[in-house]
């Protein structure tokens, strides 16, 4: 506050009307001084009369002359510390922030401006009033007491402010620099799935009448779900009422899209190439089988030419074979079948599958249960070297079909149309896990061998394959499903590593298809690949020891007769394939599912079957190559096993509805 406050010129004795409002004026000033004063005792509602104004004017008079120019000073020092405080902070708010240097700075000036001119004000407060009314004149920096002090406004800069991007972007356009972007990805994304928006399909960029943007797919689901819950359509960000007719189609310019036309070109691509690989594997497969087929006629052929010109003089079999192949199979042994034993396994029909273990020198037919407390299935354990039924263990209420041993380890696996199939320890005949695939019913199963030990395999009737470990049969550690193939799974057979196939596999035989799963080398996964053989399928044996493979083709339109075809697994350009090595035509109609079985004898292979038509029971000799045995059977024979007893004998079982007959192989030469 101006010194006119308290000093008066000669202009104010000629003021009367002035003059005469000074004590009144006075008074007002001190009641106002009294009542802010904290350390006063006086009542605020207590008025001043003018002689005690007079009084304390003239009391304190002498003090508020000694301490104006006090007073000055301090005024002059405030100013000089603010002024040094205002270049301090603004050399720092250079280095800090360049951008918002100059709006800070005004804005603490402004501060320091109205501070320094409201502090004049408070003088009054702590010093004493005039000495006289005379000297108080009318002026527009006196403060009139009667009237409320306007509200003081000062601009802050808070900190929203401070960081807002609106702020940021309009000091960037004045400095010149560039827009400070927080996210990158503000604004280049739907805010509903959080996915980038595409130029085309279903979740292209679109928008509301309220301007909002969202991906196609997403909004419109946001709507329908909007107007089930509460029957109003509305924007999920501001909650405008909006409709399918309000969706716009956007065209942006900058916006970060993904490209899905090339995604999907590219997709297609890789197909006509997956497909075209198959292709061609599949050519160079046929081109290779067909050129191998070609030779052999070929040789046919020039054999049979050789013959006609002798005048037929050489038999059949010299046509198609050298001297020393012929002095060689003449060499080789004849072999014969004998009945040694016809067992009745139980007086009820329903046995169907054989098995037996060199190892743990065990032979198992499955039966059916003759107990009436346990009803079901159940297995009947066979003496090989006597050949008399032992004790039965019952297994299931379904009928069974498929059974598998474990080489190093006494359990048995069974499956028989239920929805687990069960795992038992034959020595205590008890049942030691079981193992489910989704609730579908499992036909067939298996047990590996060496380093896959532990691991069990299951077949369901959907055609779907899953791998177990007997340590923890509540997980599937891997689960297949043959491609477009839906057929029953009949049977699986594991391959052991070799030279052909380093970590192994395992066979699937279903009823319209062979496929082989092999191990990859780095992993445990298995790759499928269909076998070159056509359905339909009846039975599939595999010897690991000859590393061969008998398959039962069912006669069907294009061959009339069903095939027993034995052949060996291989590659060819680095695709699993069969090899055939004969092919024996067995009945003209196969209504029932019967399995034959391969018989390893010294350096020749036999096949047994049975013909269902004649009802007879054949034995064919590969390397002979010809039928060497026929017998009469009356009855379905379901299942043939071949067993080798500890004396080196070589039996033949043949399992029916509710016997077992048990044939000799006996060598002449």
């Amino acid at each position: 506050m101006s010194n006119n406050n308290f000093e008066s010129d000669g202009s104010d004795s000629e003021d009367s009307s002035n003059i005469e409002d000074q004590p009144r004026l006075r008074r007002l000033l001190w009641q106002g001084i009294i009542s802010q004063n904290a350390d006063s005792n006086s009542n605020d509602d207590e008025i001043l009369t003018d002689n005690e104004a007079e009084v304390l004017d003239d009391q304190l008079q002498p003090n508020l002359e000694e301490q104006l120019p006090v007073e000055r000073q301090g005024e002059e020092q405030v100013e000089e510390l603010a002024e040094e405080q205002s270049e301090e902070l603004a050399e720092v708010e250079e280095q800090r922030e360049g951008e918002q240097i100059e709006g800070q700075r005004e804005i603490r000036q402004e501060e320091q401006a109205e501070n320094i001119e409201e502090q004049p004000q408070r003088i009054p407060v702590t010093l004493s009033p005039p000495t006289t009314s005379r000297r108080i004149v009318q002026d527009s920096n006196v403060i009139d007491l009667n009237t409320p002090s306007p509200a003081k406004k000062r601009k802050r800069l808070s900190k929203s402010n401070e960081t807002s991007p609106t702020l940021n972007s309009q000091k960037s356009e004045a400095t010149g620099a560039g827009p400070i972007d927080d996210d990158e990805d503000d604004g280049l994304t739907c805010p509903i799935c959080l996915d980038s928006w595409e130029m085309s399909g279903d979740h292209r960029l679109v928008s509301l009448k309220c301007g909002h943007l969202y991906g196609e797919s997403c909004i419109r689901r946001w709507l329908t779900e909007s107007q089930r819950q509460s029957s109003t359509k509305v924007c999920p960000q501001c909650k405008a009422k909006a409709g399918f007719r309000d969706i716009r189609h956007l065209y942006a310019k900058r916006l970060q899209v993904i490209d899905t036309g090339l995604r999907e070109e590219l997709e297609v691509e890789r197909r006509k190439t997956l497909s075209l690989t198959s292709e061609l594997a599949t050519v160079k497969l046929s081109h290779t089988m067909a050129t191998k087929r070609l030779s052999s006629l070929q040789l046919d052929y020039d054999r049979l030419r050789e013959l006609v010109r002798a005048g037929g003089v050489m038999g059949c079999r010299g046509a198609f074979s050298t001297d020393s192949d012929a002095k060689c199979i003449r060499s080789l042994a004849n072999y014969r079948l004998y009945m040694e034993k016809n067992l009745e396994i139980c007086r009820e029909a329903g046995c169907r599958v054989l098995l037996y273990s060199q190892p743990h020198s065990m032979l198992i037919a499955s039966q059916k249960s003759a107990q009436n407390l346990f009803p079901g299935f159940g297995v009947r354990f066979i003496d090989p070297p006597t050949f008399k039924p032992m004790h039965f263990m019952h297994t299931s209420s379904q009928i069974i079909r498929d059974m598998a041993f474990s080489e190093s380890q006494h359990m048995l696996t069974v499956a028989s149309r239920e929805r687990k199939i069960k795992l038992f320890d034959v020595r205590s005949r008890l049942c030691s896990s079981m193992f489910e695939a989704h609730d579908k019913q499992l036909w067939s199963c298996a047990l590996d061998r060496n380093e896959r030990e532990h691991f069990i395999y299951a077949g369901d009737h959907r055609g779907g394959i899953y791998i177990y470990d007997v340590r923890f049969p509540a997980n599937i550690l891997s689960e297949f499903q043959a491609d477009e193939n839906f057929s029953p799974v009949i049977h699986i057979a594991a391959v052991p590593s070799g030279k052909t196939f380093t970590s192994g596999g395992f066979l699937v035989c279903q009823l319209t298809a062979l496929t082989f799963y092999e191990y990859a080398q780095a992993a445990e996964a298995a790759i499928p690949t269909r076998l070159n053989i056509d359905g339909p399928l009846l039975s599939m044996h595999y010897d690991a020891i000859q590393d061969l493979l008998l398959i039962c083709v069912r006669s069907n339109l294009n061959c009339p007769q069903s095939r027993y075809i034995l052949a060996k697994l291989s590659k060819v350009d680095n695709t699993p394939v069969i090899i055939i090595k004969t092919s024996v035509y067995g009945s003209k109609a196969t209504p029932v599912m019967t399995r034959p079985a391969q018989m390893a004898v010294e350096n020749n292979t036999l096949i047994a079957g049975y013909l269902q038509d004649k009802k007879q029971l054949i034995l064919h000799d590969v390397r002979r190559e010809e039928r060497v045995q026929t017998m009469a059977v009356n009855e379905v024979v379901y299942d043939i096993c071949p067993l080798v007893t500890s004396q080196s004998d070589h039996y033949l079982a043949a399992l029916t509805d509710n016997k077992c007959r048990i044939y000799k192989v006996n060598s002449s030469s």
